[in-house]
């Protein structure tokens, strides 16, 4: 829900701030998409912090005005949250006592 607000506040910055830059544009909708996959995983329990930490820089980046970062830092993000959604279907590693491998 924060992520969600967050994403919100940042569209409606981004209609007043660089509404006319072709940068500026894929940058939000590379952030609004991070900030979707990242609460997916979350609802998923599946987050690695590396998404979080990533999204958090992305809309830094947005709020800057660094479009170009904050559009490479929301792909980076929207991976990690991908690939931690993706962790879910690996299968469990149950280590035994006495077991070597």
């Amino acid at each position: 829900m924060l992520i969600a607000s967050c994403v919100v506040g940042l569209l409606v910055t981004a209609r007043v701030h660089g509404a006319d830059d072709p940068d500026a544009g894929q940058a939000r909708a590379a952030v609004a998409e991070a900030a979707a996959t990242v609460q997916t995983a979350a609802e998923q329990r599946a987050l690695w912090t590396t998404a979080q930490d990533a999204l958090r820089d992305a809309q830094d980046a947005l709020a800057r005005q660094d479009y170009v970062a904050a559009e490479r830092l929301a792909r980076f993000a929207a991976e990690q949250a991908r690939l931690g959604i993706q962790q879910l279907g690996y299968p469990s590693f149950e280590l035994r006592v006495g077991e070597h491998g």
